[in-house]
């Protein structure tokens, strides 16, 4: 017999006393990708006498059992607190405390012959963020890139989906890494974590047609021969075709293996509900053992909703197959 606990730090403050006394329940959301981790807090205010908090603080959470210890889940600022009746009570709302409005600015910039390493750092330096880029990515050389009335969270998710990466930053990092390689920010792999279908509560997979795409083909502009030219990546039938026109053949190539390799993940998706496990992060791996022939396997996460409430601690999971080797 396990007990869920967990450990709330506001401002440097533990609250965590006076959180359990009117807890009705508390839910992170760590996504994969460009959208900010969340944390909602519900607490039972039928007395009136719980202090509003200020937005603007900061959350230091987290969770795990008594029997064991607790697994840290990260900073989030408080960005809404809610009331309601009947019955009577509060609702904070927070978001990872890097996804300031600052990244968020418009920027207007010509950036010159660059590579992808040297602007990650011109980004992350000008935020007061440490670049963490993995090596593949960081050699690959923009000829021009253009940043007009865009914020730079928003140049950077344009230039990540253009690589089959994910660009965030988390814990004072910006984080640049392909998809479904499992790094966390210190460069270091996310250990894997096995499920077992006796640890499962409910599950559901659906799965695609793998031959809609074999391949990707898109054109770029020859400036020296005033032309078109077309390259495709991948050898199957039929082809999906890249509508942008870009400037050099290795932007091109780039892109066109980053939507092949979304392609081949998106064939198959599975959606868990087990007791809790607060090592189950975004962009770590999934061993499903136990189930059944053609879901048991790895799997890439990509979604997890971490609920604590009376009735226990449970995680929502959600996945997809990984990129085909």
């Amino acid at each position: 017999m396990t007990t869920p606990d967990f450990r709330v730090i506001a401002d440097s403050n533990d609250i965590t006393a006076a959180i359990r006394r009117g807890l009705l329940s508390l839910s992170i959301t760590d996504e994969a990708g460009f959208q900010s981790d969340k944390v909602t807090i519900k607490l039972d205010d039928r007395d009136g006498k719980i202090a509003l908090p200020r937005t603007g603080a900061t959350l230091d959470i987290s969770l795990g059992y008594k029997e064991t210890s607790l697994i840290r889940m990260g900073l989030y600022v408080v960005d809404e607190i809610s009331l309601e009746s009947p019955p009577q009570s509060m609702s904070i709302r927070a978001h990872a405390a890097d996804m300031g409005q600052v990244l968020k600015a418009p920027v207007t910039k010509t950036w010159g012959k660059i590579t992808l390493g040297d602007l990650v750092s011109n980004i992350a330096g000008k935020h007061g963020l440490n670049p963490r880029i993995t090596d593949k990515l960081a050699s690959f050389e923009i000829p021009h890139l253009v940043q007009t009335e865009e914020s730079d969270l928003h140049l950077l998710t344009r230039l990540a989906l253009a690589h089959d990466a994910i660009s965030k930053p988390v814990n004072g990092n910006l984080l640049f890494a392909p998809k479904g390689e499992a790094k966390t920010v210190s460069g270091l792999d996310i250990p894997p974590v096995t499920i077992l279908r006796k640890q499962i509560t409910s599950w559901n997979a659906s799965f695609a047609d793998r031959a809609k795409y074999g391949a990707v083909e898109g054109d770029w502009y020859d400036k020296d021969e005033a032309i078109k030219k077309t390259i495709k990546i991948g050898e199957g039938e039929p082809v999906y075709k890249l509508r942008h026109t870009y400037d050099s053949p290795e932007v091109l190539i780039a892109a066109a293996d980053a939507k092949l390799k979304q392609l081949e993940r998106g064939t198959g998706s599975l959606e868990i509900t087990t007791p809790g496990n607060p090592r189950l992060a975004a962009e770590g791996k999934l061993n499903i053992a136990d189930v059944r022939s053609g879901v048991n396997g790895q799997w890439n996460i990509i979604r997890v909703e971490h609920s604590l409430d009376n009735s226990g601690y449970i995680c929502r999971v959600s996945a997809e197959i990984p990129q085909q080797q």
